[in-house]
C-alpha cells in the first residue's frame, strides 16, 4: 500500500504529559484449534440497493476437538451456517446459534458437539452492506458519457476482509480461495485470479467464477465489477493487464508499458518469477484510503496513481505513476508472496517496497535520479523518528486499531532509509542475493524480521544483524556531533530530538556504517560505535553520500566553513547539509537561520533537484509568518534566490536533463506564486484563460491563479470542476481550488470536501490541501463535521484527517482541542498513533516564535 500520510508517528508534547495508554499484552487474534485451507466464496452485490449477500463453504482443520469455532465477522449478519456439508452427515447452525463481539470483531459458531479433529467444510450464508468509503467492499460512483456509472471495489489492508466475507482475517494465516460472483451482463467482474467460466443466468445477469488462488493472506484479497475495459500483453509468461474505467485506455497505456518493464525486471532481480498467471493494474473512479492496494494479481489504484494522460498530465504525474506503480508491483513478492506474520513486522512490506520504488526507477530512468530525490523520503522518516516518544520500526502491535495506524512515515520512509543503509554497507550484488535467498527459503509463507536479515548476514558476512537490531527495535535519530581535533575530527553519537537538546528522554546507541570524506578527496567509511577520531586533513564532510540514517552537527564555525564549499559538493551532500541544517535549526541545536544560508549559496546552475528541495524551505518558512514587513522582505529575499535558478532553466537544452527541468521549473514557478511575486501571478492568469502553454506550464498557472483566486476566478474555477464529467479532470480542478487564500471561500470548500460532489474518496486529499492553505479555518469548519454521511469517510480516516489538520496549527491552544476530540472520537487503543501531531504544534510554534527571529536577521544581513 502506498500511504498518503503527511503525519503518522507514535509522539506526544514533550510539555505536556501524555495520556495513560493502557494496551493489551498479548495479540487479539483467533484461537489456533482451527485454521481455514481454502475458501469457496460466492458474493452476489446488489449495487442498487447497497447491499450484497454472500455464501463462504470454508475448508477447515479442526486441531483439536471444539464445540466452538470463532472467525473474524464484522457489520455482516450471519443468517446460518452448515458443517460438514457434502462431506459427513450435515451439522445445520441456525443464526441464534451464532453470538457476536462487536469489539473484537468477531462471529462465535455454537455447536451441538465437539467437532473431532481433521478437515471439514463449513458454509455460512451472511449478508451485509456495501458502503462509500473505500475500506471493505464499496461502490465508487462516477458520471460517464452515457451517464452516471458505480464501479465496485475492495480495499481490506489491513483489517477489513471480516467486512467481506467471515474467516480469518490474520496476515500470518494464508488460505487459497475460488471465487464466485454474479455480475450484470456487460460489466468487466475481477479477481485476484483469472476468469474461469462464465455462465448466464439471465439475460441481464451473469455468474463469473475465477481459478482457484495460491494461498494467500485475507487482506489481499480483492473482488471488482464495472463498466470497465481491458488493455493488455504478455510478459514472461504473465497476462499483465490495466483496467480502467470505459474510455479510458489511452490513459492506462503508460502504466501498462511500465508495468511491463518492470515485472521482467522484477523478475530476475528477486530471482523467483511471478506466479500468478495474470497481473491486472485496477484504476479506480477516485482515490482509495491508503491510496494503492497491492491485492495479489488485482493491485487497485486510486486514479491518479495509475493513469496519465498525454494531453493533461505534467512529467511528475508521469513519475508519480511509475513510483507507485512500481511500489505495489514490489509488494507482489514483498508481502504477497512472502507476508509478515503479524503487523508488528509491516516494515518488511512497506520499506522494502519504497526501497525497490527507488531501485527499480535508477535502473529503468535513470535520468529522473530518483535516488537523489529519495533523499527527500528520508528525511520525512527522520523527521517523524526525532518527535518524542516515537515508535520504533518494529512496533508492538495488538489491536486491529493499532495495525491501521501502523502506515506511517516511520515504517516507510525510515524502513526505506535503514535498507538503504544496509544495502549500500552489504554492496548490491550480495544484497539482492541475500533477498533471493529469502523470497526461495519463504515462499507462499509468513515471516519475521530476523527471517531476512540473518540470511543478509549469511551472505554478506558482517554484522548485519546487529546494525539492523539497533536501528529496528528502537526508536530514535542518531545525531553525529562533530568537533575538530589537532588530527583532524571527534565524532560522538547523540540522539536528535525535535523537541530540543534539552528535551531528555532514553539514551540510545547506534552501530552506524558511516562514510567520512575529505572535500575533494577520497572518503573512508568506519562503523561509528559511539565515538571516533578520524584523521583527516582540513575540512571534511561527515555522512558523505548521505546514507547513513543519522544527522550531523557541526560546529558553527565549521558549518560556517561549509558553507562556501557548497557549490562544489555533489547533489546528495548539498542537500543532505540543507536537510540536517533546517532540522537542527528548527529543533534549537543550531541557528535557525542555517538552512536559508545553505540555500543562498547554491549556485543556479546546481542539480535540479537540489533546488526542488530549497523550495519546500523557502515556502515552508514563508507558511510560518503572520502578515506584515518581515514576511514582505522574507518574500523578496526567496524570490530574488529562485529567479537566476528559472534564467538557468530557460537557457538549457531541452534535451540536458529535460524531466528534472520542467518538474523544478514548474515548482519554482508555484513558489514564486506563493511568495507573491506579482508578475508571476499575472502571467499564471494568461496563461491558464487563454489555455495556451505546455500540460506542466497550464498545471502551474492553475495551482499559482487558484491560491490567489479573486471571488470571480473562484466562482469561473467552481463552475469548470462541476462541470466536467471526468474524475481524474475534476480532481485536478477541486486540488486547486481547496488551496485558496482567501478566508472568505473557506465555507464554500468546507461543504465541497465534505459531499458527494468531489470524486469518491478523495475527501481525505482535498482535506489535507485545504488544511495546509488555512490551517484554523479547516479545524474549526471541517473537524466537527467529518462523519457526516457525505464526507465518506471510515472512522479511521476521520482520525488520520483531524490529526492531519492538527499538525498544521501553530497556536499552543490548538493542543487541548485536540486531545478533547481524541478523548471524544478516538479509542484509547488508537489514540497512541495520533499524539504526533501535538509535537508538530510545538515544533511549529517554535518556528514562528525563535527560528524566524533568526531569519530575519539573516535577511537583513543579505540586503533583505
Amino acid at each position: 500500500m502506498h500511504r498518503k500520510t503527511l503525519l503518522a508517528t507514535l509522539a506526544c508534547a514533550s510539555s505536556l504529559a501524555c495520556p495513560a495508554m493502557p494496551r493489551a499484552q498479548t495479540r487479539e487474534v483467533l484461537p489456533a484449534d482451527v485454521v481455514p485451507l481454502h475458501y469457496d466464496l460466492a458474493i452476489r452485490p446488489d449495487l442498487a440497493e447497497h447491499r450484497f449477500t454472500g455464501t463462504n463453504a470454508i475448508t477447515l482443520e479442526v486441531k483439536q476437538a471444539t464445540a466452538e469455532i470463532t472467525l473474524n465477522a464484522k457489520d455482516l449478519t450471519l443468517d446460518g451456517a452448515v458443517l460438514d456439508e457434502g462431506t459427513r452427515k450435515p451439522v445445520a447452525i441456525p443464526a441464534d446459534a451464532i453470538s457476536l463481539d462487536k469489539a473484537l470483531d468477531r462471529a462465535t459458531l455454537h455447536l451441538p458437539k465437539p467437532v473431532v479433529p481433521g478437515q471439514h467444510v463449513l458454509t455460512i450464508r451472511y449478508h451485509g452492506a456495501i458502503g462509500r468509503d473505500t475500506l471493505g467492499i464499496f461502490s465508487m460512483d462516477y458520471q460517464s458519457a452515457d451517464g452516471p456509472r458505480s464501479m465496485l471495489g475492495t480495499n481490506l489492508e489491513p483489517a477489513s476482509a471480516r467486512e467481506v466475507f467471515p474467516g480469518w482475517d490474520e496476515p500470518g494465516i494464508k488460505a487459497s480461495y475460488t471465487v464466485t460472483v454474479d455480475a450484470p451482463a456487460g460489466q468487466m467482474a475481477l479477481s485476484n485470479m483469472p476468469v474461469a467460466r462464465t455462465v448466464a443466468l439471465s439475460p441481464d445477469m451473469n455468474r463469473v467464477t475465477f481459478a482457484q488462488s495460491p494461498r494467500m493472506a485475507s487482506y489481499l484479497f480483492f473482488l471488482g465489477m464495472g463498466d470497465l475495459e481491458r488493455i493488455h500483453r504478455q510478459v514472461d509468461g504473465v497476462d499483465v493487464g490495466v483496467v480502467v474505467k470505459r474510455g479510458d485506455t489511452a490513459k492506462g497505456a503508460y502504466a501498462l508499458d511500465q508495468a511491463a518493464a518492470l515485472l521482467h525486471v522484477y523478475n530476475g532481480w528477486f530471482g523467483t518469477p511471478y506466479p500468478l498467471p495474470k497481473l491486472d493494474l485496477i484504476a479506480a473512479p477516485g482515490s482509495l484510503q491508503g491510496d494503492s492496494m497491492e491485492n495479489w494479481g488485482a493491485i487497485f489504484y486510486s486514479q491518479t496513481s495509475l493513469l496519465f494522460d498525454p494531453a493533461s498530465s505534467t512529467e511528475a504525474d508521469r513519475q508519480r505513476v511509475f513510483a507507485i506503480v512500481s511500489h505495489e508491483m514490489a509488494h507482489q513478492w514483498f508481502g504477497d508472496l512472502v507476508t509478515m506474520d503479524w503487523w508488528d513486522n509491516l516494515w518488511l512490506n512497506e520499506g522494502f517496497a519504497r526501497w525497490m520504488q527507488i531501485h527499480a526507477a535508477d535502473v529503468l530512468h535513470p535520468e529522473w535520479k530518483t535516488g537523489l530525490k529519495a533523499q527527500t523520503f528520508f528525511e520525512n522518516g527522520r523527521d517523524a523518528d526525532a518527535q518524542p516518544s516515537a515508535h520504533a520500526i518494529l512496533k508492538q502491535i495488538t489491536t486491529a486499531n493499532q495495525a491501521a495506524q501502523a502506515f506511517d512515515d516511520i515504517t516507510y520512509d525510515k524502513g526505506a532509509a535503514v535498507i538503504t543503509m544496509l544495502a549500500d554497507d552489504m554492496g548490491a550484488d550480495a544484497f539482492r542475493t541475500g533477498v533471493q535467498r529469502y523470497m526461495r527459503a519463504h515462499a507462499y509463507g509468513s515471516t519475521v524480521d530476523a527471517d531476512l536479515w540473518s540470511v543478509m548476514q549469511e551472505v554478506a558476512g558482517k554484522p548485519i544483524l546487529a546494525i539492523e537490531h539497533d536501528f529496528t527495535t528502537q526508536p530514535g535519530v542518531p545525531l553525529i556531533r562533530v568537533s575538530a581535533t589537532k588530527q583532524g575530527l571527534h565524532l560522538a553519537q547523540d540522539s536528535f530530538r525535535s523537541a530540543g537538546p534539552g528535551a531528555g528522554g532514553e539514551a540510545a546507541h547506534w552501530r552506524i556504517p558511516l562514510s567520512v570524506a575529505p572535500l575533494g578527496g577520497t572518503p573512508s567509511s568506519l562503523m561509528l560505535d559511539g565515538e571516533a577520531d578520524v584523521p583527516v586533513k582540513g575540512l571534511a564532510l561527515v555522512n558523505a553520500g548521505q546514507s547513513a540514517y543519522a544527522r550531523v552537527l557541526y560546529p558553527q564555525a565549521m558549518f560556517t566553513a561549509l558553507l562556501n564549499k557548497v557549490p562544489a559538493m555533489s547533489a546528495v551532500d548539498q542537500i543532505g547539509l540543507m536537510q540536517d541544517a533546517q532540522a537542527l535549526g528548527n529543533s534549537g541545536y543550531a541557528p535557525g537561520s542555517n538552512a536559508l544560508a545553505v540555500v543562498a549559496h547554491l549556485p543556479p546552475s546546481a542539480e535540479p533537484v537540489v533546488w526542488q528541495r530549497a523550495a519546500e524551505v523557502l515556502t515552508g518558512l514563508d507558511e510560518a509568518y503572520e502578515a506584515g514587513a518581515a514576511r514582505k522582505a522574507f518574500r523578496a529575499y526567496a524570490i530574488r534566490l529562485i529567479r537566476p535558478v528559472l534564467a538557468v532553466l530557460d537557457k538549457r537544452p531541452a534535451s540536458a536533463g529535460a524531466a528534472n527541468d520542467a518538474i523544478t521549473r514548474a515548482r519554482l514557478v508555484e513558489a514564486l506564486g506563493q511568495l507573491g511575486d506579482a508578475e508571476t501571478l499575472a502571467h499564471a492568469r494568461a496563461v491558464f484563460t487563454s489555455g495556451s502553454g505546455s500540460a506542466a506550464e497550464q498545471r502551474s498557472a492553475l495551482t499559482v491563479a487558484a491560491a490567489k483566486a479573486d471571488r470571480r476566478f473562484f466562482k469561473v474555477l467552481l463552475a469548470r470542476a462541476r462541470a466536467t464529467a471526468d474524475p481524474l479532470d475534476k480532481l485536478t480542478l477541486y486540488n486547486a481550488l481547496v488551496t485558496a487564500e482567501n478566508p472568505a471561500f473557506a465555507k464554500t470548500i468546507a461543504n465541497i470536501v465534505l459531499s458527494n460532489e468531489v470524486p469518491a474518496g478523495t475527501n481525505e486529499g482535498l482535506l489535507g490541501r485545504f488544511a495546509a492553505a488555512q490551517p484554523d479555518l479547516a479545524w474549526k469548519l471541517t473537524v466537527p463535521r467529518l462523519g457526516e454521511p457525505g464526507a465518506g469517510l471510515d472512522p479511521k480516516v476521520q482520525w488520520d484527517v483531524a490529526m492531519n489538520i492538527a499538525s498544521q496549527a501553530s497556536d499552543l491552544s490548538r493542543i487541548a482541542q485536540y486531545r478533547a476530540y481524541m478523548a471524544a472520537s478516538v479509542p484509547q487503543d488508537a489514540q497512541a498513533g495520533m499524539l504526533g501531531a501535538i509535537a508538530s504544534i510545538e515544533l511549529n510554534n517554535k518556528v514562528a516564535t525563535q527560528v524566524l527571529a533568526d531569519v530575519d536577521r539573516w535577511v537583513a544581513t543579505q540586503g533583505g
